[in-house]
């Protein structure tokens, strides 16, 4: 992943809330960083980040990624979706949003959400507490969690198996492209119990060290969009093209990082950093799969199907990347990150897999 991909992913959200208010006068404008800007909104925007990337690490994001793509006929025909699955799942996902209000599932936490409005002023308030503040993010937290938990079951409901095990290979073949291995797409390899069971511990005892990896990145993902609303103003106004308004995005990212070359630092630490725990789940992860797990896993990767191709093009370039998956030759190339046998893996990790498997007799 390229350094800027992150940045650009959390930043559009922020650039759609500014450049909805482009048809407002500048003084209303001004109004809207100033809330940008205020502790409420900053944590707000933390928890969306937050939740955002959690939802990958919890295999969610990827699955509810795989279902927007049914949107295209050959990656949809590739997973063996019908349209009018496809569409019965999207209004199904669309009614869960609509009806909220009617859920008892968000019920509860939407009245209690009500009460801190009520009582306090809410966290937008000119004098919102902490304790408020806290409360609300609380809230909001858990509001999502019961979100992003009942749309995944729609999706694990909805799709047959094989269907659903298409989606988990596809979630495999992109593993390079995703800053978060979540270990639900290792399902795809047919494990056992017992290794669902070693994945989910694996998973559970690195949860702390994921956290706070994560919140490095988020520290330098605020520091960054700081500089990012000041150097925005109004360069969105009237731009109502999304390929145009990410240029935009794009542009004013390159120049604040030419410009701000301790951003830079700070951002490579926080990569290297990131891709050091990464590795280390990933290499924790692959001692739980059998050779031929492996074998199947590199394949997947290495060689993954037409319509998988074109969904992970699309993907890098919307997430920053400027490189095809494709060479000039025509031939695959799987993302910087990937795995293939020996590379990036290094041969000290195969060997002690091997020695593992058949200790020398002493």
């Amino acid at each position: 992943m390229k350094n800027h991909s992150l940045t650009v992913i959390f930043l559009l959200g922020l650039a759609t809330m500014v450049s909805a208010q482009d048809d407002a006068a500048r003084q209303a404008r001004e109004a809207q960083r100033a809330m940008m800007r205020s502790p409420a909104m900053q944590q707000a925007r933390r928890n969306a980040f937050k939740q955002m990337m959690g939802s990958f690490w919890n295999g969610n994001g990827s699955s509810l990624m795989a279902v927007q793509l049914f949107q295209q006929d050959d990656f949809r025909e590739g997973v063996g979706v019908s349209k009018e699955q496809s569409q019965k799942l999207q209004d199904s996902m669309q009614n869960i949003m609509m009806n909220m209000h009617n859920d008892p599932d968000f019920r509860p936490i939407q009245d209690e959400m009500g009460r801190l409005m009520s009582e306090t002023g809410g966290p937008f308030s000119e004098n919102s507490s902490e304790e408020t503040l806290t409360k609300f993010f609380d809230l909001q937290t858990k509001m999502q969690e019961v979100l992003f938990t009942k749309m995944n079951s729609i999706v694990n409901e909805s799709l047959a198996p094989d269907q659903l095990k298409k989606v988990k290979e596809f979630q495999i073949s992109m593993m390079s492209e995703m800053p978060i291995v979540s270990p639900g797409m290792f399902e795809a390899l047919d494990l056992s119990d017992s290794q669902k069971k070693q994945l989910d511990e694996i998973k559970k005892e690195m949860e702390p060290e994921f956290l706070k990896s994560l919140d490095k990145m988020i520290d330098s993902q605020m520091k960054f969009s700081e500089k990012f609303q000041d150097a925005l103003d109004d360069k969105l106004a009237g731009v109502t093209d999304h390929e145009e308004q990410r240029k935009i995005i794009e542009a004013i990212v390159k120049k604040i990082r030419e410009e701000n070359p301790d951003i830079q630092r700070e951002e490579k630490e926080m990569l290297e950093d990131g891709k050091l725990f990464t590795n280390k789940l990933k290499f924790r992860m692959f001692d739980v799969l059998t050779d031929e797990q492996m074998e199947r896993m590199a394949q997947l990767i290495d060689n993954p199907p037409d319509y998988v191709r074109k969904a992970i093009a699309q993907i890098r370039k919307q997430m920053g990347h400027d490189d095809s998956p494709v060479s000039e030759s025509g031939e695959w190339k799987p993302g910087p990150n990937s795995w293939k046998p020996g590379d990036p893996i290094p041969e000290e990790y195969l060997q002690q897999r091997q020695e593992r498997r058949f200790p020398r007799k002493q």
